[in-house]
């Protein structure tokens, strides 16, 4: 669990993981599992770097973390909208052109949204494609897997 292998990932030259094993990459979005306060929501991953990766938390500013530290605060990837709010589950979502949808499955990787529509079938979204088309919360079911991250 969240140990480093030796092969290179992702396009920015370097590699880390989160706790729990999935590769992080500029862009994703990441929260704490262990030993933080759950004021600040989800941090963004901004640079990755062998074995180090820069997150930016909200109303803290950067942070470069090291494998011991993302070890310790249990640092895993989190599916979040265009803004950085967690994608749950029941959630109703609305994208950049105007159509709305709903989350149906998430995992650290993709989430899986049905937009409305005959001939609509349901899609699964990377954490790029999120942000790409604009995708956004606009009614959350539960928000109780909110956590925060210092």
């Amino acid at each position: 669990m969240g140990a480093l292998v030796g092969v290179a990932c992702c396009d920015q030259g370097g590699y880390a993981q989160d706790a729990f094993g999935t590769f992080l990459a500029v862009g994703n979005w990441v929260e704490c599992t262990e030993h933080a306060t759950n004021l600040t929501g989800l941090g963004k991953v901004k640079d990755v770097q062998d074995g180090t990766a820069v997150f930016e938390w909200p109303g803290l500013g950067s942070y470069v973390y090291g494998m011991k530290e993302i070890m310790y605060y249990g640092v895993r990837v989190a599916m979040a909208d265009v803004v950085g709010r967690r994608l749950c589950p029941g959630d109703f979502v609305t994208s950049s052109d105007g159509r709305q949808g709903i989350v149906r499955e998430v995992t650290p990787k993709a989430a899986k949204i049905a937009f409305g529509g005959r001939g609509t079938q349901d899609g699964m979204f990377a954490q790029k494609h999120v942000t790409q088309f604009g995708i956004r919360v606009i009614v959350d079911r539960k928000r109780a897997c909110d956590k925060g991250c210092v």
